[in-house]
């Protein structure tokens, strides 16, 4: 399993992470750039037991102008302000890292970008890059943090059926289908996320959400083929 270290600009703030993100995300709203000091936030995802935090961290929270009225809190260094991740008060099985804080040129790309229409217009996004879908996943995020899998399954093929071309969609439909133990359902998906989604194929070889499958022939077949 892959072990990647965060930390803060002084060190003195550290995070050690077990496995991959279950996403890596851009935003470009307007507080992210405020937040970082650059053109937009990048961050990754992932479940709090992945993680070991150590040092001192303060915080600041801010409620989210979006329509759930979301906390978020902030989490950073005393000694020298670096933000390194953040918490949703309301997910405690949540933990956001920002990407910059791991300093590590081979982190997994990012597979969405929010707030486009807050985008610099110098900035080109790469073409693989999912911005389509993102919002429609967030309902059935808490599911599968909560390792509510099925359900979350479930609802994705829900979201599946309206939404027939959106790779990500598929993705993570997949990867709660593998961790549900529905392994014909995850490969079927997963092969049509690789159709629709430019580098999907690299991402599931590393996800630990396919774990399970990973003595599956179709699956080895499907990623590594």
């Amino acid at each position: 399993m892959t072990t990647r270290e965060a930390a803060c600009h002084c060190g003195q703030l550290r995070l050690e992470v077990q496995g991959e993100p279950f996403v890596v995300s851009i935003c470009h709203c307007l507080d992210c750039q405020r937040r970082t000091g650059s053109a937009f936030g990048i961050q990754a995802g992932f479940r709090a037991e992945q993680l070991t935090i150590s040092g001192r961290f303060h915080d600041f929270t801010r409620v989210s102008d979006e329509a759930d009225r979301k906390p978020h809190a902030f989490h950073f260094c005393p000694e020298c302000g670096s933000q390194v991740f953040y918490t949703e008060p309301d997910e405690p099985a949540l933990v956001v890292v920002s990407v910059g804080s791991f300093a590590d040129p081979e982190f997994p790309a990012p597979t969405e970008s929010g707030y486009t229409h807050r985008r610099h217009q110098w900035l080109t996004l790469p073409a693989s890059l999912q911005t389509p879908g993102a919002e429609l996943w967030d309902p059935i995020r808490p599911l599968y943090l909560a390792g509510k899998y099925p359900e979350a399954a479930a609802r994705g093929r829900e979201l599946l059926d309206a939404h027939p071309d959106l790779g990500l969609l598929f993705y993570n439909t997949a990867c709660c289908e593998s961790l549900a133990g529905q392994p014909d359902e995850a490969v079927a998906h997963l092969a049509r996320a690789i159709e629709l989604w430019d580098g999907c194929r690299g991402l599931a070889q590393e996800d630990s959400d396919f774990d399970p499958l990973r003595g599956d022939p179709g699956f080895v077949e499907l990623v590594h083929g």
